[in-house]
């Protein structure tokens, strides 16, 4: 059995993995971050283009969406074109305040969240949740990942649709500039992903959902899951 003085060291260390896992994101990163993610990283060294996962937006979002981990907004900047109920989610507030000043014109709600914390910030539920490049940001196993999807099912209505992408970082074929990114993000702690793979992902899901669509373009796993 854990003794309480073990559990609040394990406790502490799972909060500064959080803390390392997006304290680059500051007000000077995110004015680099469409360029240097989505137009350098995501097409060179994850071989997933940006326009992959835009059309993944475009294929499962909702007038009714939750946003968790928010990046820049730039795929919900391209893809969405009305929504009735847009609402952010992030512990990082900086991404927040970009994400919605970027997406000022559907004026959306703001939550800041730890995923991996529960929360139960509103009763109506979502039609659709997106959750892409969180997992492989998060501290822990994939098991110990997919508790931020525990969190979110309770806030997903009937027939909602669960969306995303995360970075695999075992079981691939990285090439060099995916192997030193993968080695800085990792020592950095910015991503938390060696032992993630593409089978303990789908498991976790099948798990969780009555369907699942799950693909793998080269380092990048794109799910969704209803």
């Amino acid at each position: 059995m854990m003794h309480s003085r073990e559990q609040a060291d394990l406790g502490a260390a799972d909060a500064e993995a959080i803390a390392k896992a997006h304290a680059v994101y500051t007000p000077f990163s995110l004015r680099l971050y469409d360029l240097v993610v989505h137009g350098l990283s995501s097409r060179v060294a994850w071989r997933c283009p940006t326009s992959r996962l835009t059309a993944l937006y475009e294929a499962n979002l909702s007038a009714n969406h939750l946003e968790a981990g928010v990046g820049t907004g730039l795929f919900l900047d391209r893809a969405g074109t009305h929504f009735d109920r847009l609402v952010m989610a992030d512990i990082n507030t900086h991404c927040l305040d970009r994400a919605v000043r970027r997406l000022a014109r559907f004026q959306p709600r703001s939550w800041q969240a730890n995923l991996l914390a529960p929360f139960s910030p509103d009763p109506a539920p979502f039609d659709s949740v997106g959750l892409t490049f969180v997992l492989h940001c998060l501290p822990g196993t994939m098991t110990e990942k997919l508790v931020a999807v525990d969190h979110l099912k309770p806030l997903m209505g009937e027939g909602a649709t669960l969306f995303g992408a995360t970075i695999l970082g075992h079981g691939v074929e990285p090439n060099a500039a995916a192997r030193a990114l993968l080695d800085l993000y990792n020592a950095k702690g910015v991503f938390n992903n060696r032992a993630d793979d593409l089978e303990s992902l789908a498991r976790g899901l099948e798990t969780r959902f009555g369907r699942l669509e799950i693909e793998q373009h080269g380092l990048v796993a794109l799910f969704n899951a209803r």
